[in-house]
């Protein structure tokens, strides 16, 4: 497996200790996102369950599209959907530095671990760039996929 150029779905979401823990509001993030990147678009919908999720996407300075939702039933959750690693770690750094009250409080997994049943809560940095996050994010992907 080329891990540069493995493609999965990354769930970030709150600790389990403290589920709204973002305070997430979705209108807000909607602008968030608009301050954030130079292309931005989301709408907010209703599932057939009655969950209102903000679907999303937005583009980086470098020209990456990043497609996801966020949610605030159970948890403060965002899903970015089929992102490479390097990707995933730019938008992530920029939801732990720019949205999220405290930079600890971001943990994630994979389309891969949840489909696998592993549950366990991974963290993503608190300090350090882009580069640290992708770190943490490939040792994920080795631990999962084996």
């Amino acid at each position: 497996m080329n891990i540069d150029e493995y493609q999965t779905t990354f769930l970030l979401y709150a600790p389990a200790k403290n589920p709204q823990g973002w305070a997430l509001d979705l209108g807000t993030f909607g602008e968030a996102l608009r301050e954030g990147f130079p292309e931005v678009g989301y709408q907010t919908r209703q599932n057939d369950e009655g969950e209102v999720r903000l679907s999303f996407s937005a583009v980086t300075d470098s020209g990456i599209e990043i497609t996801g939702f966020a949610k605030t039933e159970a948890r403060d959750t965002v899903l970015i959907a089929d992102a490479s690693v390097d990707e995933a770690a730019t938008f992530i750094a920029w939801l732990r530095d720019a949205y999220v009250p405290s930079p600890d409080l971001v943990r994630f997994t994979t389309e891969a671990a949840f489909e696998r049943g592993i549950d366990s809560d991974w963290r993503v940095p608190a300090t350090g760039d882009r580069g640290r996050i992708a770190d943490e994010l490939k040792q994920h992907i080795h631990v999962v996929e084996g």
